[in-house]
């Protein structure tokens, strides 16, 4: 009997060690700090990048272009097919997260049976469309696996993201599927001025319910990409 109690006490110690050492892991602002950690140094990069789009009652080809990034957001498509693509989210970059949002939360979630942290992020500026966010973050590799946005105005935006390590290295995309739904397939046009929101094309762009699956491959990373490639071309 006394020695069931001993092990109860030093299991009582043990549970109580190990829980707040998941509460510190678990600060919002660290786990988001070390997702921009993870993307620290990617400066740029070039993928070549093939959609399929499956659109409610919409036909649309498969698409196939040329992505080029720059930081801290600088996005480029080599065609303009490419325009009904949630941009940033094809080239996330974390920081901009954290520029643009603050973490309310942190908690831990299981997603096809993996750990993962999951954030909630509200809007540092009373003007961004997207007032809040939640994020989920993978502590084996610190790369940001999901985002699903807040209902806003009807509709809904979720990205999931596949990694693989290139130049061993370096934890980039290797998939992403966006799904997003909406009340109505009615487009609502917005004349308000652009918010500097990552994910404010992405829910302007999303009239109606469907999925969008990208698949990434050659990428070339920390090239030296110029400017120029990003410049709006004249007509």
């Amino acid at each position: 009997m006394k020695i069931l109690k001993v092990l109860l006490i030093v299991g009582l110690i043990m549970s109580d060690a190990f829980a707040q050492k998941v509460e510190k892991i678990q600060d919002a602002d660290e786990i988001l700090a070390k997702a921009v950690k993870s993307f620290e140094e990617v400066k740029d990069f070039s993928a070549t990048i093939d959609a399929e789009i499956n659109m409610d009652r919409v036909q649309i080809p498969k698409m196939h272009a040329e992505l080029f990034f720059k930081k801290p957001d600088k996005i480029h498509f080599s065609s303009q097919s490419f325009l009904l693509v949630p941009r940033e989210g094809v080239a996330l970059n974390p920081s901009v997260l954290q520029q643009h949002y603050l973490t309310t939360s942190a908690m831990r979630d299981t997603i096809d049976g993996k750990n993962l942290y999951k954030l909630l992020l509200a809007a540092k500026d009373s003007k961004t469309r997207l007032r809040a966010l939640s994020i989920w973050v993978d502590p084996i590799n610190w790369t940001i696996t999901k985002i699903e946005t807040i209902p806003y105005e009807g509709r809904t935006l979720s990205m999931i993201f596949t990694y693989e390590c290139q130049q061993e290295k370096y934890w980039l995309p290797s998939k992403l599927v966006a799904s997003f739904a909406s009340e109505s397939d009615k487009a609502e046009k917005d004349s308000s001025p652009s918010i500097d929101n990552q994910f404010d094309g992405a829910q302007r762009l999303a009239p109606r319910s469907g999925m969008i699956t990208i698949v990434y491959s050659k990428y070339k990373i920390n090239i030296g990409l110029s400017d120029e490639i990003f410049e709006k071309k004249e007509k």
